[in-house]
């Protein structure tokens, strides 16, 4: 009896619609709050410091990485690994940098004064 080649056909049909969905990376706001902490919960640990830069497939958000610590999060159930490598390539070049601390900004400076 020849294989059937249903299995294959399905799995291709799942495979394209992955790649025909619209994907859009930008920057997390307030309203994705609650998205990242879920994210992060769904992977048993704290969300790290934002900023973040977040990839939503079809208008939600699966994946995000932090732009201060490049720590990733995304949904386990669901095939991220296309969206964390387009984060990690974007955010490559945009990382934060610390803030400086107050005590460098307060430092006093030198003033020349009249003869």
């Amino acid at each position: 009896m020849a294989p059937s080649s249903r299995p294959a056909r399905v799995a291709d049909r799942h495979r394209l619609a992955v790649w025909t969905s619209e994907i859009t990376l930008r920057l997390a706001s307030e309203d994705d709050s609650a998205t990242l902490e879920r994210l992060a919960q769904l992977e048993s640990r704290p969300l790290s410091r934002g900023p973040h830069l977040v990839a939503a497939r079809d208008g939600v958000v699966e994946a995000a990485i932090s732009l201060r610590s490049g720590e990733l999060i995304a949904d386990p159930f669901r095939r991220t690994a296309e969206l964390c490598a387009l984060l990690r390539c974007h955010a490559a070049g945009a990382r934060v940098a610390p803030a400086p601390s107050p005590a460098r900004d307060t430092a006093p400076r030198a003033v020349l004064a009249p003869a």
